[in-house]
């Protein structure tokens, strides 16, 4: 894993600009705050500037960061976002998962626009990206990635699946 080649910290949306069409593993670093009213529960390492909160990959970079940018629904990491950030999602055609009203797209967004910061690696060779991917997760146990290994993944699964019961409910 050292032998990687990290991009600098960057703000989101300029590193996903920046992204080549290539595959790679990218990671999200918390550059800002979590607005007030957020319920992170007190037991919980707690989220501060500075910390890696989500890591993923891409057989494809550029298109992975479009996905982050602006389509909820597409997005794990937007969900996991959305869900702890108590924003609404909501079902929308035959899309597998929801996405949230326009108003709190803009909001999630312009919130990742000025909270986060990402960097990224391309692996050359593509049938190394899932075995690099899983073993620094494991390593690193970011708190927005779905893993279940640590209460604080747990807790973000857990407010997901509430925000995707919500949405159902709300649809039917």
């Amino acid at each position: 894993m050292d032998e990687l080649k990290w991009t600098v910290t960057a703000p989101a949306k300029t590193a996903w600009s920046a992204m080549p069409f290539a595959p790679g593993i990218y990671k999200c670093y918390l550059t800002g705050g979590l607005p007030k009213n957020v319920e992170w529960p007190a037991e919980l390492k707690p989220l501060k500037r500075g910390d890696l909160i989500y890591m993923g990959r891409a057989t494809n970079l550029k298109i992975r960061a479009r996905h982050h940018d602006v389509q909820t629904s597409k997005s794990t990491f937007r969900r996991s976002l959305a869900a702890i950030l108590g924003l609404q999602a909501q079902w929308h055609g035959k899309s597998a998962h929801p996405r949230l009203t326009d108003a709190d797209e803009e909001l999630l967004s312009a919130w990742m626009v000025s909270n986060l910061g990402t960097s990224f690696c391309v692996v050359p060779k593509l049938e190394l990206v899932a075995g690099l991917e899983d073993a620094m997760r494991a390593e690193l146990c970011p708190p927005l990635n779905r893993d279940g290994h640590t209460p604080e993944q747990l807790h973000v699964s857990a407010a997901a699946a509430a925000a995707q019961r919500g949405a159902l409910r709300d649809k039917g």
